[in-house]
């Protein structure tokens, strides 16, 4: 069981906790496997109507954590400097699917949710928060689409939300460019519901959780059903299934020589200098 998420009870709202601060709460596999397993958690308490995920420490998010996702899909050298082979198509298909499943929670969880946001907020981070019900973001909170930037085609995991929530051509901006926004920003493009002072973030989504939690149970979880089916119609489920095999295409990318190498940097540079190089390289 993973250390770096818990679960805390107030009442009736169920609090998910990112606490990896050191690591602006960077999510490992496992992590996010622990972080699904608490929200069912949640999802099977009756005594919890309404559900808030938030971080601790100076970020709600900073992604999948980077040295993670290198070993665990075979890509770290090993001590005598060779490179590893890479695991095999279907081992790959099966990781990426259950990570998808764990994506895929949050979007149909049978209560409500709403992200605290604070911080920086990227890649899995980011994911969660354009999944779930409801955002109130800081004005200071830093959202970015990075994924191209790393090597790699950019998220796949839920297109069809994105294109919903930001229209076509703004979530190709998103993807293609990787460009920083604030909390501000991220309201008036359809993130966040809100975007608020950073002081008043926590009374703002405690305001909005009891709201919401004054409902009746069967009311917030018959509602929310049918929000899935709503969003099915769309294409809901559909976008994962797409997402989990497009994740294992889109990261397992060929190089050339004159193209920006994320991962031979960092065995050169290190994971700080190489992010370093790397928003060097695509500032122009």
């Amino acid at each position: 069981m993973s250390q770096n998420v818990r679960l805390e009870k107030v009442g009736p709202v169920a609090h998910l906790v990112l606490d990896r601060p050191a690591k602006h709460n960077a999510l490992r596999f496992d992590d996010l496997d622990h972080l699904v397993e608490l929200l069912h958690a949640a999802e099977e308490d009756d005594d919890v109507r309404v559900i808030v995920l938030r971080g601790t420490g100076p970020s709600f998010c900073a992604g999948h954590d980077y040295d993670d996702a290198v070993r665990s899909y075979g890509l770290e050298p090993g001590p005598d400097g060779q490179r590893p082979r890479r695991p095999s198509q279907r081992a790959r298909l099966l990781q990426d699917r259950r990570l998808g499943e764990g994506y895929m929670a949050f979007h149909y969880s049978l209560k409500p949710v709403i992200a605290q946001v604070h911080g920086v907020c990227t890649g899995a981070g980011l994911y969660l928060v354009e999944l779930v019900d409801l955002a109130i973001a800081a004005d200071t909170a830093h959202f970015s689409h990075a994924e191209q930037r790393l090597g790699l085609a950019g998220n796949t995991w839920h297109l069809n939300t994105q294109i919903l929530k930001y229209g076509p051509k703004r979530a190709r901006e998103l993807l293609l460019l990787g460009d920083a926004f604030d909390g501000k920003q991220a309201a008036e493009w359809g993130l966040v519901n809100r975007s608020v002072p950073e002081s008043e973030l926590a009374d703002t989504v405690a305001d909005w959780a009891e709201r919401i939690a004054a409902h009746p149970r069967d009311a917030l979880v018959t509602g929310k059903a049918m929000w899935h089916l709503a969003l099915d119609s769309l294409g809901g489920s559909q976008q994962f299934a797409r997402g989990y095999v497009g994740h294992t295409l889109g990261t397992n990318l060929r190089l050339e020589a004159d193209e920006f190498n994320f991962l031979k940097e960092r065995q050169r540079r290190g994971t700080r200098g190489s992010f370093s190089d790397r928003d060097d390289h695509y500032s122009g």
